[in-house]
């Protein structure tokens, strides 16, 4: 286990760049080819068809089926772009959260998809906060508190056992970190589907 704080990483992923001389675009390239070359292969030889990698394919499938069974139809379209908003700020933390090195995947779905844990975000983040707008977004305090207890459980349980499933690993990422991170994105989703309902009802 890596001991720094944020400030330390984030010194250490932005270290003075003068330091390692003129980099060409060549090297980059050469560079990239031969990470990309590093991750097929160490996919192939610990994720792919393994038990947990099947796990990541039933988290890919099997909540969007459930959902699509669920979801009010008459209100579709308000929880997908609830859900939309809340997945495109959740995919790009997720990638500068991994490619800062806060936190990694030990199993990956793919070895070509950024970010790596794409099953989580999507089955076990994201469709859980749709459900919660549907259910409790028309009243703010009850979607607030409701959302709070959904961040508390992604952040101390789900990811916890995703930890001991030995899937996904925090280097100097804590889960403390994560349940305000959670919470705020939905308070943050909901102020925007609200807008755009009463931008469409002037």
């Amino acid at each position: 286990m890596i001991f720094l704080t944020a400030a330390e990483s984030i010194g250490f992923v932005l270290y003075d760049v003068h330091t390692i001389g003129t980099v060409s675009l060549h090297q980059v390239l050469e560079a990239e080819r031969a990470m990309h070359e590093l991750i097929n292969t160490y996919w192939y030889q610990t994720s792919f068809l393994t038990p947990k990698w099947w796990f990541l394919v039933i988290l890919s499938i099997v909540p969007a089926i459930i959902w699509w069974f669920v979801v009010d139809k008459k209100r579709i379209t308000e929880v997908t772009a609830f859900g939309l908003f809340y997945g495109v700020a959740a995919t790009i933390l997720d990638s500068i959260g991994s490619n800062m090195m806060l936190w990694t995947y030990r199993i990956r779905l793919t070895p070509f998809m950024d970010p790596q844990f794409y099953p989580y975000d999507v089955g076990i983040v994201i469709i859980p906060f749709m459900l919660v707008f549907q259910r409790w977004g028309k009243n703010f305090k009850k979607f607030a508190l409701y959302s709070l207890l959904l961040s508390f459980m992604l952040a101390f349980v789900a990811e916890p056992v995703m930890e001991w499933l030995k899937i996904y690993k925090q280097i100097i990422w804590r889960n403390i970190y994560s349940f305000p991170i959670y919470w705020l994105l939905s308070l943050i989703c909901w102020g925007i589907i609200r807008h755009f309902k009463s931008l469409e009802q002037r």
